[in-house]
């Protein structure tokens, strides 16, 4: 498989994960008055979005010649702010702003000229490339859309 073949293998993968998240959270998620470990589905939404947003943010900014997005908090902290920078914003809001930025993710992943570009770096200074976002990031909507779903949240 070709490089350009498994970008959009994993272009693929995460947009069915994503569809399939959105839908959970437009329905059953979204009038569901579970708690996972820490959240509801609203929140882990809102947790969603911004690693969404800052994915796209490192993309686009090494695109065009800058930096890779840069996080100084702890990851925990990054997500507890995620969920109060969102707070005012309801379901279908959210569910829009991911279609947004997703589109905008999709179209920077394919102009980026290296796949393997560091497009994030964590607190700690380590780096994600975009092939590993794109892997994460799939992941990482199915797997909390499977926990909210599960019999041990309800």
């Amino acid at each position: 498989m070709t490089a350009s073949e498994s970008v959009e293998a994993l272009i693929r993968a995460l947009e069915r994960s994503v569809e399939a998240g959105l839908r959970y959270f437009q329905g059953p998620g979204g009038q569901a008055r579970i708690k996972g470990e820490k959240w509801g589905p609203r929140e882990v939404l809102c947790h969603l979005v911004w690693w969404h947003q800052a994915t796209v943010e490192g993309m686009e900014s090494v695109l065009s010649g800058g930096k890779p997005y840069r996080f100084y908090a702890s990851i925990d902290e990054m997500n507890a702010r995620a969920v109060g920078r969102l707070a005012g914003q309801d379901i279908a809001q959210l569910a829009e702003l991911v279609r947004q930025l997703q589109a905008r993710l999709v179209r920077a992943v394919r102009a980026l000229p290296d796949p393997n570009a560091t497009v994030l770096i964590t607190d700690d200074g380590s780096g994600r490339s975009v092939l590993q976002r794109l892997e994460t990031i799939a992941r990482h909507w199915s797997e909390h859309v499977h926990a909210l779903q599960a019999p041990s949240a309800a």
